[in-house]
This record gives C-alpha cells, structure tokens and sequence, in this order.
C-alpha cells in the first residue's frame, strides 16, 4: 500500500510519542522501584533483590505484585505487537446507489444496463434516485474506506477479487435496502 507523506509522517510522530510514553513509564517505575528503600526486617528479602526486580510499593500497605521490568516488558511488547496487528491493509474508493421497496432489485438490474460501464451515467442515476444522502450531494461517493468499514455483504462485494474496478456490482442487498456499486479505485494487500 502507498503512503502518502503525510500519512509517514503521522506514523512517525505516532511511533516518536509512543516510545517517549515507554521511557516515561519505566523511568517513572524504575524511580519508584528505588524510592521504595525502607529499613523493615520483614521485607529484607525483597529488599535482597535488586530495586528493578522488586515488587512495586505504592504505599506501606499497597504493593503492586510485578516489578518494574515487568512493567517495561509489557510496554514494549504492546507497542511491538500493536505495530504488527495495525500494518497496512486493503483500501477501497467507491460509489453506490441505494433504494428501496419491493421492486427496488428489478430497477437496479434496469439501471445497471443503462450504465454500461459509463460512471457519469452512474453519477446521474445515484443523484436522482439513491436514497443515501451521499447519493444526492456527490453522485453516490463514498470516499475511502477499509474492509470492516461498511456493512459485510457491501464489503464483500467491494473487496471480492472477482469483482473488477470500474464496472458496475450488484444489485446487492443489505440491511439498508438494495445497491448498485461501482468502485473506483481499490488496493488489495492480502
């Protein structure tokens, strides 16, 4: 998937802030590890270990049963693995027609024949008779979006490789009532 230099440059603002939180967390957990220093006989095995593997001591009576590592471990592996569950993923650009009513299925099949592949004929046909709002203020766009994005039968449609960029799909239903999609651009990252 192509970045565009903005969307780099988010990312890399994002990655700079996390790991800045990171190193905060842990000095701020090393530092309470080694304020935590008391004289008690009772906790002197605790106190054998060393400050950074020590259970953490609120107060006297609260202490936290991990020790600082513990807590650095566990940052930076949620930070890693969120890197990894959150790279790139398939995007989509389309537009749709949306109606209603009993004979709504027939009369998208009617559209779609006097489409034929012409997406200014689309355009028209979205602003006169597509009941979703984005029919009538922009000829059916929907802008980008990601699979999970719309509802499972329109993402199905719209991210199915069978289905080509630049034609007509449908009539599919959903729980919004019957579509007619054409999608304009769409990068598949499987």
């Amino acid at each position: 998937m192509k970045r565009t230099t903005s969307q780099t440059i988010r990312m890399q603002n994002l990655h700079r802030r996390a790991g800045r939180l990171i190193l905060l967390l842990a000095s701020a957990a090393l530092a309470a590890a080694a304020a935590q220093e008391t004289s008690s006989s009772k906790d002197a095995r605790e106190y054998s270990k060393p400050f950074y593997l020590r259970d953490i001591r609120i107060t006297d009576d609260i202490t936290l049963p991990f020790s600082p590592v513990t807590v650095l471990v566990v940052l930076i592996s949620a930070f890693f693995v969120n890197g990894i569950f959150s790279g790139p993923r398939s995007t989509a650009k389309a537009s749709h027609i949306l109606i209603d009513g009993n004979d709504a299925q027939a009369r998208l099949e009617r559209m779609k024949k006097d489409v034929r592949g012409d997406y200014s004929k689309f355009q028209n046909l979205a602003r006169k008779f597509s009941k979703c709002p984005s029919g009538k203020a922009d000829g059916g766009r929907l802008g980008t979006f990601k699979p999970g994005m719309m509802v499972p039968a329109f993402d199905r449609a719209i991210f199915d490789k069978g289905n080509k960029v630049g034609e007509v799909i449908g009539p599919i239903q959903t729980n919004f009532g019957w579509h007619l999609i054409w999608i304009e651009e769409r990068n598949l990252i499987e």
